[in-house]
């Protein structure tokens, strides 16, 4: 009965040492995330946002991840669902964050080439009445 407490207390520690090995930290998973958008991997830029949210959720990169979420899913993926999705919950769970004013815009002109978008027919209307 000893021997096979002893055995999966030496199950129990080895799975929690290779568990703890594959949780990057915050900064590796927006480092990830970045390199991944940039080279056109969206899906793995997508899932190491939801990472950094799932596993630091109260970090600072948390709010900007959740922001990405929507940018990425409404203008590179074209899933406007899924854009929606987390531009929503970032301007509810982060009202007072500085890029709130930027996911209302994208919210505003979901699903519109940016030539048609109202912050830039107001600038088009603006600059037309200068001159």
């Amino acid at each position: 009965m000893n021997r096979f407490f002893t055995i999966l207390l030496l199950i129990l520690l080895i799975g929690a040492t290779f568990s703890c090995k594959n949780k990057k930290t915050e900064t590796e998973y927006k480092q990830a995330a970045q390199v991944a958008q940039e080279s056109g991997q969206f899906e793995t830029a997508i899932e190491n946002y939801k990472l950094l949210i799932e596993n630091y959720p109260d970090s600072s990169s948390a709010a900007s991840s959740m922001f990405m979420l929507g940018f990425i899913n409404a203008n590179l993926t074209q899933n406007l669902i899924e854009g929606e999705k987390y531009y929503k919950a970032f301007i509810e769970k982060y009202p007072d964050h500085e890029l709130v004013k930027d996911a209302k815009v994208e919210l505003e002109n979901l699903g519109k080439d940016p030539s048609e978008w109202s912050i830039f027919k107001n600038l088009q209307d603006s600059l037309a009445t200068q001159h």
